[in-house]
């Protein structure tokens, strides 16, 4: 990938997007990951006081059990697995995007940094916002700011260089995300469908 972020063409409907969310948030509490650690935890400076998320695929063993949205977990790791929280919607993007893992939804409220980091670089990620905020961004090396908007847009983002995020502002930000391999960024570019 030669830029850090690339607009898809296929969109969700917002409100669709705004509602799987909600069915998360009210019906499947159980499965909410919250980090518990202090602020200063973890490797690169990140502040992930507050952070929550559902991962709707799971590398743990028990797949009833609340996993990271991100590949952070210390127990031993299995290959990604369907929860119970794939279905609606992630189904759907599932179908859509079937060489896809490790689908989940991140929230990020105010104050949340993830460092300079880079991923692997076999994958990228496609992001798609559910809820932001103009002060809510991806941030690439040197001094590259992107906010994404929530408006259904699906983004690929190149994690394969530096990369972090930052929500300096007021609202959470909240994202549904999932990798894909680098190599079906061409496939991706090709994809006509306005909606899904």
């Amino acid at each position: 990938m030669n830029s850090d972020l690339k607009i898809l063409k296929p969109k969700i409907d917002i409100n669709d997007l705004r509602q799987f969310y909600i069915q998360l948030q009210d019906q499947h509490k159980d499965m909410k990951w919250a980090w518990k650690g202090t602020e200063e935890e973890g490797v690169g400076g990140h502040k992930l006081k507050g952070v929550t998320g559902w991962a709707l695929q799971s590398n743990l063993e028990d797949l009833t059990k609340p996993c990271p949205p991100y590949n952070i977990t210390k127990e031993e790791k299995y290959e990604y697995r369907d929860t119970k929280l794939m279905f609606g919607l992630a189904k759907k993007l599932q179908d859509k995007f079937p060489f896809a893992h490790q689908f989940s939804v991140s929230v990020h409220p105010p104050g949340a940094l993830i460092n300079f980091h880079k991923d692997t670089d076999e994958y990228l990620k496609i992001h798609i916002p559910i809820r932001t905020n103009s002060k809510a961004f991806f941030k690439f090396e040197p001094n590259r700011r992107y906010v994404l908007p929530a408006d259904g847009r699906m983004t690929l983002v190149n994690t394969s260089i530096p990369h972090g995020t930052h929500n300096e502002g007021e609202s959470d930000r909240v994202h549904l995300f999932f990798k894909v391999p680098k190599d079906k960024e061409a496939e991706l570019l090709k994809y006509k469908e306005e909606l899904i």
